[in-house]
């Protein structure tokens, strides 16, 4: 039902994550990507000359959540490391509906060494680690801590447990949704950190 508001490329796209879910980059190839998609290949050249295209578009589907949540949270009138649990909250509940999309995170390398994603993924990664830091500096210079850790140590504390968590998701069942994961350990590293 939901398929008949996609558009083609669209589903495409949504076809090539579960694909590198599935079997990663190397997954990705026109018979695949036709026959999960319920397509024949001919029509996946309509929209597409190449894989390296469905890459970047697939890279730039990723990143495009980044942009409207940056936003949400730079408008939201609320403390600094109250700004770090909503942005955290809300790609933790992206991961729990969709947990395909965060493969595309474990394929960071093999994107990085593609010509025609490279640059994507640099500058998506790069953004959303700047914004996280910029949020920690904040509640840091407001006096909403009460640590001897830098905007940068939190940050890679941060972004490097999110980066676990989703890794050990690939090798070990969970019960938990991973937003309740990353709010527990939020709330430890909140209660370490906090000036209250």
């Amino acid at each position: 039902m939901i398929q008949e508001y996609i558009s083609k490329q669209d589903m495409i796209i949504l076809t090539a994550i579960d694909v590198i879910n599935d079997s990663g980059l190397a997954g990705i190839t026109f018979k695949n990507l036709a026959y999960k998609a319920n397509m024949t290949e001919d029509q996946l050249y309509k929209y597409y000359g190449d894989t390296n295209d469905v890459l970047v578009d697939v890279v730039k589907y990723y990143f495009e959540f980044d942009k409207s949540l940056r936003n949400t949270v730079d408008g939201k009138d609320i403390t600094y490391l109250e700004k770090i649990r909503f942005y955290t909250d809300q790609y933790a509940k992206y991961y729990d509906t969709y947990p395909a999309i965060a493969a595309i995170m474990l394929h960071y390398e093999e994107f990085l060494h593609n010509i025609d994603t490279r640059e994507i993924v640099t500058e998506g990664t790069v953004k959303r680690r700047e914004f996280v830091e910029k949020l920690f500096r904040c509640a840091i210079d407001n006096g909403e801590t009460k640590t001897e850790l830098t905007a940068n140590d939190l940050t890679e504390v941060l972004t490097g447990h999110i980066m676990l968590l989703t890794l050990n998701r690939r090798f070990m069942p969970y019960t938990e949704p991973f937003s309740i994961c990353l709010e527990e350990f939020i709330d430890k590293l909140y209660a370490i950190i906090s000036a209250k």
